[in-house]
């Protein structure tokens, strides 16, 4: 269990933040705070970058440097560092989700990859994660865990998306890095949880590398993780 009394002492808290930081922070914040600047401001983003309008330099910024890392596992390495002199540790995750394309879905396949082998020589970074939607239209993961009918195209589909998990877990598996399987929305989250039970069994025979996520304000994943155990205690009998 953590333990939040840490952040009693901002002092300690944000030791690895400047003054400038804090500040651009609470300046966000305040922002995010107001219902509908959020969807107004997002709005005028997308139409000032389709435009090609000079506003990246106020972006990176702003909202890029107070959630992002960096654009590459390299240029997110030196704040990984610094954050591990305090010793927390860091994890790079690329989330990019929402794609239609086959060609989206073998780059993220191969970025995850990436960040593994990236993960598997940085002492700094524990584990490495993966967002199963990242590999997949949501209407193929949607229809699979609501026990849809796949058209034959789609069979295909889904087969291809099956290919690029496990190779994602395999990579995982030889690099010795262990994988956090992200969570879902509750429509597509049983076709993700079946594919991870497959890879956990697979790959976790010899010590524990594939983890799947529980999302614990769902009132299903205490019995979800019941059935689990009970499973593998019958696999050990």
């Amino acid at each position: 269990m953590i333990d939040t009394k840490i952040f009693n002492n901002t002092k300690r808290a944000f030791v690895l933040k400047s003054d400038s930081d804090l500040k651009r922070s609470i300046f966000i914040f305040r922002l995010m705070s107001i219902p509908f600047l959020v969807p107004l401001l997002t709005f005028f983003t997308n139409l000032s970058l389709k435009l090609r309008l000079p506003v990246e330099w106020i972006i990176r910024k702003t909202i890029f440097a107070q959630f992002c890392g960096g654009e590459s596992q390299k240029e997110c390495l030196p704040l990984v560092k610094l954050m591990y002199s305090e010793k927390v540790h860091s994890v790079l995750d690329y989330s990019v989700e929402g794609k239609e394309t086959e060609e989206d879905f073998d780059k993220a396949a191969e970025n995850k990859i990436a960040i593994i082998k990236f993960a598997s020589e940085a002492k700094e970074i524990p584990f490495a994660v993966a967002k199963p939607t990242g590999l997949g239209r949501f209407k193929i993961w949607e229809k699979v865990t609501c026990n849809e009918i796949l058209s034959a195209d789609e069979e295909k589909e889904w087969e291809r998306i099956k290919n690029r998990f496990e190779r994602v877990c395999q990579a995982a598996y030889d690099h010795n890095t262990k994988l956090l399987i992200d969570a879902e929305e509750s429509w597509m989250q049983d076709a993700a949880d079946q594919l991870c039970e497959e890879m956990m069994k697979k790959f976790n025979q010899e010590q524990v590398i594939i983890y799947n996520t529980l999302q614990c304000y769902r009132w299903d994943r205490l019995t979800y993780t019941k059935e689990l155990h009970e499973t593998r205690q019958k696999r050990r009998l």
